[in-house]
């Protein structure tokens, strides 16, 4: 077909995480395409070597996009890159769009087009654990087939949902495991929707979201939900009035459903992300909005998320807010009991400093094997280079760059201080002193403290940090402390701005 994977070494542009090494493992970095483009992180998984992250990037031309395979180890040191070439526009999804296949490795739908013609190319890619492609078949040209999500049924089919045009609709496609195709179907009978999810029941039946132009609310997109029989024949249809799209749709072990998006009651009024849970006939068991922004205009939504074997859900988004403290443009995850009580919100950003308007992105979250979550999406900073980075987040199972975050009493999260933090001595006796030089402009709210946990979790020390400029430092005595592992954390009234591992003798 024309596609050639190419290797290509690069060195790693990183931020240095305190926390390597402990366990479990977390880090917060980001990837720079060094052909001055954009990088965007799209899906991500842990392999048995370390993280396979699926991205999109430019070539600096405008005209091309190509699909990376990006490998970085289990400290989120990049390895190298599989970059799939075809001088054409190429488009796999937004958000999480590739599935793990049953078989081993992954599987992901392909549209490519050109500026030059109206003609769109669907294809399949089938990948292995490292991320090459084992092959790649092309399975329909017509118009306007813009694929968003990839799904492997239980018996191996692969599904691909997404927007054809014309006519204006959803589309189902699926294929068997080795990519062969049993059926292409437009969902004519919904108008006008445009699919973003796939997921399967347990009985075989499918829950497809998105959202719909409806003429009644003068064309804005409402959210949409239709459960549908394995051939894309619609059972029942489920829209939310206003602005609002369903971006993802999470099934449960009782034939129910989770859709997760945003919605706006109506222009320049601010943006909700929410989530909703339908059970299996479609009746509405709760609502939960999430997060808010302050503005319209202003983004706030979610893009992907997954059940726990507890029942608990993960959900992962965005938000812009500048008149709550510290919030201004952040990545989030948040976990949510099954019934939709809200456990914890956690807010992160990379880069400090900037204004409104340097996004921070996650676009898919999945679980790893020591219970914490691997992230992935963009995270844009400063030119010269490329604003849009590639953004790689590991937290641990309290959603924690360092251990114990979660109780000194803070949500957000800064993680682009942690390389200006200095602890020392380290291994430490009498005591443990710190620094942290702040960015020049950077805003802090309130008084700073250092806290000081043991590895249980326990605050054995607490010291407010003194403020020198931009410089903060202080010392926590250690005297009676035994000797072991502890975990340092700087923190103001609104934000968790660095930490690190304390080894005392």
């Amino acid at each position: 077909m024309g596609y050639k994977a190419v290797i290509v070494a690069m060195q790693a542009l990183l931020v240095p995480a305190l926390v390597q090494g402990q366990q479990p493992i977390a880090f917060d970095t980001v990837r720079l395409n060094p052909l001055n483009s954009f990088l965007v992180g799209l899906s991500v998984f842990e392999t048995s070597d370390g993280y396979r992250v699926w991205g999109m990037a430019g070539d600096g031309s405008g005209d091309v996009q190509d699909l990376h395979v990006l490998s970085f180890d289990e400290h989120g040191h990049y390895e190298s890159v599989f970059t799939y070439q075809n001088d054409l526009i190429t488009w796999p999804g937004s958000y999480a769009p590739v599935a793990r296949s049953n078989e081993g490795g992954f599987v992901c739908g392909v549209s490519e087009f050109s500026s030059a013609e109206s003609m769109t190319w669907l294809h399949l890619y089938r990948f292995n654990e490292q991320g090459d492609t084992l092959w790649t078949n092309h399975l329909v040209t017509d118009t306007t087939v813009a694929v968003r999500k990839c799904m492997q049924s239980s018996n191996g089919d692969n599904l691909l949902v997404g927007l054809h045009y014309p006519p204006l609709g959803a589309f189902l496609c699926r294929t068997l495991e080795n990519g062969d195709l049993v059926s292409f179907t437009v969902l004519d009978d919904v108008p006008s929707f445009f699919a973003m999810s796939v997921t399967e029941t347990i009985n075989l039946d499918l829950y497809i979201c998105g959202y719909g132009q409806s003429a009644a609310q003068n064309n804005n997109n409402n959210a949409n939900l239709i459960k549908c029989g394995p051939d894309g024949s619609v059972i029942w249809r489920r829209t939310k009035p206003g602005i609002s799209w369903y971006i993802d749709a999470i099934a449960t072990p009782d034939g129910g459903v989770v859709a997760i998006g945003f919605y706006q009651e109506e222009f320049d009024v601010p943006s909700t992300a929410f989530a909703v849970k339908y059970d299996a006939e479609g009746n509405e068991e709760w609502s939960r909005d999430v997060a808010q922004t302050d503005l319209g205009s202003r983004p706030c939504f979610l893009t992907n998320g997954f059940l726990l074997p507890d029942g608990t859900l993960a959900l992962c988004g965005t938000l812009r807010n500048t008149t709550t403290p510290g919030l201004w443009d952040n990545g989030m995850l948040h976990k949510l009991n099954a019934d939709g009580t809200i456990l914890w919100s956690r807010y992160y950003a990379h880069y400090t400093g900037l204004p409104a308007g340097y996004e921070h992105v996650f676009n898919a979250v999945q679980p790893t094997s020591d219970g914490g979550f691997i992230l992935t999406g963009e995270a844009q900073g400063p030119t010269p280079p490329n604003t849009s980075r590639l953004w790689l987040v590991k937290l641990d199972s309290m959603g924690c760059l360092v251990p114990g975050c979660h109780t000194v009493g803070v949500q957000e999260f800064e993680s682009a201080l942690q390389s200006a933090l200095q602890v020392s001595p380290n291994p430490a006796r009498e005591a443990v002193r710190f620094s942290l030089e702040l960015p020049g402009g950077y805003q802090l709210h309130g008084k700073v403290q250092a806290v000081l946990l043991d590895a249980q979790g326990n605050e054995v020390g607490r010291q407010l940090a003194q403020a020198n400029g931009s410089l903060l430092s202080g010392a926590i005595a250690l005297d009676g402390q035994a000797a072991g592992l502890y975990y340092l954390h700087l923190r103001d009234e609104v934000k968790w701005l660095a930490g690190g591992k304390v080894v005392v003798e």
